[in-house]
């Protein structure tokens, strides 16, 4: 049996992959066709402003032939006004329970801010009273002293170096004159 050759034209790149020539002319192709420049924004804007005016004629339509028909059709006119005061008083009625429903919740709300939030804050202002003072304390009590005795054994240690002879010496600073030869 014979083995089929692929006879595609071949690319090496720098890292030596071999790419077949057309899949990187299809590759730039679609990048082409996925235009983002300016004008597919045009596009966009253009078709959203119709969109827009299409849903503004279809609603002005739907109001001119609603009152289209109660002018010629009083009756039925007479009949959805009826069923429209209806549902109204049904609705505000609704609104009304909500209402009543809302302010019995903000009751509750206001009850459980007093009653439950404000002992946490009282205990929490008892929390940070007992670290300031637990600060203080600690600061009178241990640090002070402390400093007090690092820097007394400081002194002590200083005076036996500089009494010995080893103390530090001060390097004198020498001040150099800038070279005015050089511009």
């Amino acid at each position: 049996m014979q083995e089929s050759q692929d006879t595609t034209p071949v690319v090496k790149s720098d890292n030596s992959q071999e790419q077949p020539i057309e899949q990187e002319s299809q590759d730039t192709a679609l990048v082409d066709s996925l235009d983002v420049g300016p004008e597919s924004e045009e596009s966009t804007d253009r078709r959203r402003i119709i969109g827009i005016a299409l849903i503004a004629v279809v609603l002005l339509a739907i109001v001119g032939l609603t009152i289209w028909g109660m002018v010629t059709h009083p009756i039925l006119t007479s009949v959805l006004r009826d069923i429209s005061i209806i549902v109204l008083a049904l609705v505000t009625l609704i609104i009304g329970l909500f209402l009543v429903v809302l302010i019995f919740q903000l009751q509750s709300l206001i009850v459980l801010l007093r009653d439950e939030i404000r002992p946490i804050l009282d205990s929490a202002n008892q929390t940070a009273n007992t670290v300031r003072g637990t600060t203080t304390f600690v600061s009178d009590a241990v640090v002070t002293p402390l400093i007090q005795v690092a820097s007394l054994a400081s002194g002590v240690a200083q005076t036996l170096r500089t009494l010995a002879g080893t103390g530090h010496k001060a390097k004198r600073r020498t001040r150099t004159k800038p070279d005015s030869t050089q511009e």
